[in-house]
């Protein structure tokens, strides 16, 4: 270490072979002395671009992972990763930082990690670059330069409650490119549906890390859905994970949910509960409103065996219906109950009914747990009711 800032930074780019632009183009000196003036203090300051096969304990062979400079001063490294110049994807915009992360949380020494904004085009501040901004705040990341305007927005996000709350709240739909969910299946298992291939893996990778830093009592299963020839976060990543906590990579691609189907009448697979996520949103029953994620259950409306009884359709045309988002909706463990033993029902207008077999007591009890009378006409599509005009051609009420 010196008594002077001294900057070491790899000159290459991922892409510098393609495009020919590297960091050195975009790191000037104005900028490493806005740096340094920040996290130091101090105005002057060495810094040594390094080529390709510069190692060091942070730094390794290849290009610069993770947009990343190393300042060094006073026996602390001061990681930072940058944005890009250009900030136009969701999560392409942020992309380096689960890999500069990975990087810093492996260093065992005295340590610091910063974000810092190059960017001289683009919109870094959507509702969902908000909600990003608060997943680093919350792994520890300061951010050098962050615009006065939101700066209150972006704090830290204190239990897995406001997590969830603020993914919600702030992840917008990106149509073709469908979000990570989250969302709780016991006291102490977090549950993550989502893809990890592409720029995807960043958000879900960040999400993982802010969950172990809010409490790591937490177990993470993340159940990924499987696209292009990536199936799980990237190693150093999984590495990270599981010495913060507990992680299980559950595989979602069409042989797993396939076996499942032909194995089980009451299939819960992934890509069913990702389904309802992005058509119904966060659990919530109903029949009754409540939100506890923890006693919701997706239900089918045409049952899994009766779909497999089905002769005239294909196999795939059978696990097509059983994953369909029309295909079902969220109940509390009652109210699913209930609608499997066919104890209540809905009929074709939409409209909870009770079977008349029922005693007078029965009817009253269900009527007091059921706030909801008939579904919104956003569920009642024409998918939904096919569904339930099979069912309900084979129901006695």
């Amino acid at each position: 270490m010196t008594s002077k800032p001294y900057f070491i930074i790899k000159k290459n780019l991922n892409k510098t072979s393609v495009t020919g632009i590297t960091f050195e183009n975009q790191l000037n000196y104005d900028i490493l002395q806005d740096i340094c003036i920040k996290i130091t203090g101090q105005k002057f300051f060495d810094c040594h671009f390094v080529d390709n096969n510069y190692t060091n304990e942070i730094l390794q062979k290849g290009w610069n992972q993770g947009r990343l400079a190393i300042l060094y001063y006073n026996n602390v490294a001061h990681f930072i990763t940058f944005s890009e110049v250009d900030i136009r994807g969701r999560d392409s915009s942020i992309q380096s930082v689960p890999v500069a992360y990975n990087i810093y949380y492996n260093y065992k020494n005295n340590k610091k990690i910063y974000y810092y904004f190059i960017n001289k085009t683009g919109n870094a501040e959507t509702p969902y670059h908000i909600f990003i901004y608060r997943l680093m705040k919350t792994i520890g990341i300061e951010f050098l330069n962050l615009n006065k305007q939101i700066e209150d927005d972006i704090t830290p996000l204190i239990s897995i409650s406001d997590l969830m709350l603020s993914r919600r709240n702030n992840s917008g739909k990106n149509v073709g490119n469908k979000p990570s969910f989250i969302t709780k299946s016991s006291a102490t298992n977090i549950d993550i549906y989502g893809k990890t291939f592409g720029a995807n893996k960043y958000a879900t990778s960040l999400i993982c890390y802010a969950i172990l830093s809010i409490n790591k009592k937490y177990h993470i299963t993340l159940y990924q859905l499987k696209e292009g020839n990536l199936d799980k976060l990237p190693q150093p990543s999984l590495d990270v994970l599981n010495d913060m906590g507990s992680i299980d990579i559950v595989q979602s691609d069409y042989k797993h949910e396939k076996d499942d189907f032909e194995k089980h009448d009451s299939l819960r697979s992934p890509k069913y509960i990702y389904n309802l996520l992005d058509r119904l949103g966060n659990k919530k029953c109903a029949f009754c409103g409540c939100e506890i994620p923890e006693i919701i259950q997706g239900a089918h409306i045409l049952p899994v065996a009766q779909i497999k009884r089905n002769n005239i359709l294909s196999p795939e045309q059978k696990l097509y219906q059983a994953t369909d988002a029309h295909n079902g909706l969220w109940l509390c463990e009652n109210h699913h109950k209930l609608f499997d033993e066919n104890i209540i029902n809905i009929n074709n207008n939409g409209e909870l009914i009770i079977n008349v077999s029922l005693n007078q007591n029965d009817k009253e009890f269900i009527n007091t747990i059921t706030s909801i009378k008939k579904l919104p006409e956003n569920i009642i599509s024409e998918k939904f009711l096919s569904y339930l005009y099979q069912r309900n051609a084979v129901i006695n009420f």
